[in-house]
């Protein structure tokens, strides 16, 4: 009986703390924040369509001796060299052409699987053909966007004949599901059907992994970036799931720490020790770069625009203060793809060179929330459909050049007073006391800070006053370009919240509008049980809480096991 090879990658979600709008310009930066509900592609195919060369064992402090400097070599660019040969006798039993599945777990069989058939032709590349009528457009032009890219850096040691057979039979019999945790939906009628009421013990008390009754198109989404991080998962599956890449697992720290570098891998060390594990984190660092750049293209093209890009790097990096990269970098790429499945394979270069990450120049600074800190999240159904704000606020922008530059300028420096803030609670967490006045702090209440307050409690309300300063700018903002980024009805509501005590302050996520609320608390039972309440009560619009609270990590391998109920939904 033939075994099968399973590849399992998760991306989490996002919430933008700070920088919404302004994360837009390259000019100024914003906090997003990784989420614990996570987005999970598995990839599985028979064991004998597995890579010839395997990335190295994640976790291990050195490179392996099954990847020999002959068939797997860092060059002088950080890139890693696949030199490969295919099989001769595979060459000839099988036809040019294959199928790949892709199936949306959580949504009926019927309506959310989606097959794919796969050629490679010497003269017009991959081509990706769905099969049925059913489309989705992020998937088929992610699948089709990796799948060059693999042929294209296969190419580059073997020739394009012998990539084209290559990838052919790595990518024979693959069949892909998708799934998310629930969070990414919203699970007011499951909590209806349970007679459940709208609290995170309800949540929790959910199957993992919910089956939804409804098609996708017609499910509600809660604003987690599940679009993102779908790309972002399926990018990062195939890569390492047919041998180009190697990324951290779960158990590896490194799945916190690594973060996009402008500067090539380091190529010598002062010992074969130090040389090796050099290399093993460089390897796994250029993969995390390699699948940001192109999930940002799969992305951007499937959007029909180069957005700022927050979304996809959280779901890469995880948690970190972001400014994002030039436009220009996908101009001539975008120019010249479309969703079109058949590519030539003579702009396998020019795909090549754009997704270099040497090429971009996004920065991403390290960032983490300080510890006895919660973000808590609700999802908002006020009765009305929150509309793109976006160009609404950036035609303002540009009527009123001199004070819209002056407000997000305002707004820039409360941002970055609330990062520099966060960061000073977090340097702090090493005081024996600091557990002790946190929760002497989520009794007496958070208030902005007073003259002559010092140590953690006047942090915490150097942290309440920068969120008021971002929600008063914010409305600042909305009047000024007619666009509801916080509505009255979410003033009332997050005053409300911030009034109880231990709430440092919170804010509508991103772009704002109707939908969603944030609050950062210090994490107590009664701080979680006071708001929840409020949420409960609350009669003007209907407020219902996400599972979900911060997370650092971003990218990486999932051990099946490992994940909650994950084992169960793939074999639905």
């Amino acid at each position: 009986m033939s075994s099968n090879h399973t590849t399992i990658v998760s991306a989490p979600g996002k919430v933008l703390l700070a920088g919404g709008y302004l994360v837009l310009d390259r000019s100024y930066s914003g906090l997003v924040v990784a989420t614990s509900s996570r987005f999970y592609t598995s990839i599985t195919s028979p064991s004998s369509s597995s890579p010839l060369i395997s990335p190295s064992p994640l976790g291990s402090s050195v490179l392996p001796t099954a990847l020999p400097s002959s068939s797997s070599a860092q060059s002088s660019n950080g890139t890693q060299s696949l030199t490969l040969s295919a099989t001769s006798s595979d060459e000839t039993q099988h036809s040019s052409s294959c199928e790949i599945s892709v199936r949306a777990g959580q949504f009926s069989c019927q309506e959310s699987t989606w097959t794919y058939s796969l050629s490679f032709d010497d003269d017009k590349g991959v081509q990706v053909e769905a099969i049925g009528e059913g489309k989705n457009k992020f998937i088929e032009i992610t699948l089709t966007q990796t799948l060059r890219y693999v042929r294209a850096r296969l190419a580059q040691d073997i020739g394009s004949v012998q990539a084209g057979k290559e990838l052919r039979k790595r990518s024979r019999g693959i069949q892909v599901v998708v799934l998310a945790d629930n969070d990414f939906y919203s699970q007011r009628e499951q909590l209806s059907e349970s007679r459940l009421p709208p609290r995170i013990s309800s949540l929790a008390s959910l199957r993992p992994f919910h089956p939804l009754p409804r098609p996708i198109h017609k499910t509600n989404k809660t604003g987690l970036g599940s679009s993102a991080a779908l790309v972002t998962s399926l990018v990062a599956g195939l890569l390492q799931h047919l041998g180009v890449i190697s990324i951290p697992s779960s158990s590896s720290s490194q799945s916190e720490t690594l973060h996009h570098t402008s500067s090539p891998p380091p190529t010598q060390s002062t010992s074969t020790t130090s040389q090796s594990e050099t290399l093993y984190i460089s390897s796994i660092s250029f993969g995390l770069d390699i699948v940001h750049s192109l999930a940002q293209f799969a992305h951007c093209l499937a959007q029909g625009k180069v957005g700022s890009g927050f979304d996809v790097s959280s779901a890469v990096y995880g948690t970190h203060i972001y400014r994002r990269f030039s436009p220009s970098i996908l101009s001539q790429l975008m120019n010249s793809s479309s969703s079109s499945s058949s590519v030539s394979s003579s702009s396998s270069s020019l795909l090549i060179s754009s997704l270099d990450p040497i090429e971009w120049d996004q920065q991403i600074s390290p960032f983490r929330l300080p510890s006895g800190l919660r973000l808590m999240l609700a999802d908002v159904d006020a009765g009305t459909d929150t509309p793109s704000f976006v160009g609404r606020v950036l035609k303002w922008r540009e009527a009123e050049r001199d004070p819209a530059n002056d407000l997000w300028g305002r707004l820039d420096q409360a941002n970055r007073c609330l990062e520099d803030v966060l960061s000073r609670i977090a340097g702090r967490e090493s005081a024996s006391d600091y557990m002790r006045e946190l929760e002497q702090a989520s009794r007496n209440g958070v208030g902005e800070k007073e003259e002559g307050s010092d140590g953690l409690v006047g942090l915490l309300g150097d942290a309440k006053t920068a969120l008021n300063e971002i929600r008063r700018l914010l409305r600042e903002m909305s009047d000024a370009s007619q666009v509801p980024i916080e509505p009255p009805e979410q003033t009332r509501l997050l005053d409300a919240c911030s009034a109880c005590s231990g709430v440092i302050g919170g804010g509508v996520p991103g772009a704002g509008g109707y939908d969603a609320i944030f609050l950062l608390v210090i994490d107590q039972p009664g701080v979680i049980q006071a708001v929840e309440d409020i949420w409960a009560s609350w009669t003007e619009m209907s407020v219902c809480p996400l599972l979900a609270s911060q997370s650092d990590g971003g990218l990486r391998l999932e051990s099946l096991e490992a994940v909650r109920g994950l084992k169960e939904a793939l074999e639905r």
